[in-house]
């Protein structure tokens, strides 16, 4: 790392620096990101802000090298042009933070709560048709309340639908925190153990039905359908097969917004 920082600093001094910490940035920083798929966990707007707040931070750098460089130069045509970059770079930012800011309320519309419940109706579609990002703009659409189980039962869903079993099993839990009687997130939470194919997580989800056995109509028929098809028994599981032979329960638009 010095020694590119010394063989870029010697050929163009502070821009040759500069140069070099934009290269480290993509390096260690931007590809690793793409590497990992950490942008399946993040809502259309985060991932907006971080690729933003990296734009920024590369374009500032940038700019201080190039005004090192021409400094020592004080021509009225140099200068000119670093005011006119300047000028851009805010531009740059300013539509970003505009994007960042109101485009998830743009989206939302005006008409409160028909329009929740079409989204949400919406999220639920594009989750059964498989189209993770769709169902995840559209969630950010209907601006459900943070604190409320549909939010987290919803965002569990769409983690699925990449899928991404960590990543919903963690957003179960926050559903479970707020409501652990909740009929629909106890089912999830049952699938996403079975889906993990393991002869404990299998014991767990057994347990949990027999729990929850009672507690809802809609699922004691899924319980009872899971252990007629030998769901708790032991061999691999896919979630595709799982929901063709057992189709989890989903809440309805007006089951959501009660609570």
């Amino acid at each position: 790392m010095v020694e590119l920082f010394q063989v870029l600093g010697g050929i163009a001094g502070f821009g040759g620096v500069a140069l070099g910490v934009l290269y480290l940035l993509y390096r260690d920083l931007v590809r690793d990101i793409i590497r990992r798929r950490m942008f399946r966990t993040l809502t259309s707007a985060q991932a907006t802000v971080l690729f933003g707040a990296v734009v920024v931070l590369a374009f500032a750098v940038a700019i201080l090298g190039i005004f090192a460089t021409l400094a020592e130069s004080r021509g009225v045509q140099q200068f000119l042009v670093l005011v006119g970059m300047i000028l851009f770079f805010l531009l740059a930012v300013a539509f970003i933070a505009v994007r960042a800011l109101t485009g998830p309320t743009a989206r939302a519309g005006s008409g409160g709560r028909p329009d929740g419940e079409r989204s949400l109706a919406a999220v639920r579609r594009h989750v059964e048709s498989g189209e993770p990002e769709q169902a995840e703009r559209a969630l950010e659409g209907a601006r459900p309340a943070r604190d409320s189980t549909a939010y987290w039962y919803w965002k569990a869903r769409i983690a699925l639908a990449r899928p991404n079993l960590d990543v919903a099993s963690g957003y179960v839990e926050e559903a479970l925190k707020l409501d652990a009687r909740d009929p629909y997130v106890i089912a999830l939470k049952i699938e996403l153990l079975l889906l993990a194919n393991g002869q404990v997580q299998r014991d767990q989800a057994a347990r949990l039905s027999e729990d929850s056995t009672g507690l809802n109509g809609e699922l004691d028929a899924w319980l009872r359908q899971l252990r007629a098809e030998g769901m708790f028994g032991e061999g691999l599981r896919t979630r595709t097969r799982l929901e063709s032979m057992c189709p989890l329960p989903t809440p309805t638009t007006e089951n959501a917004h009660a609570d």
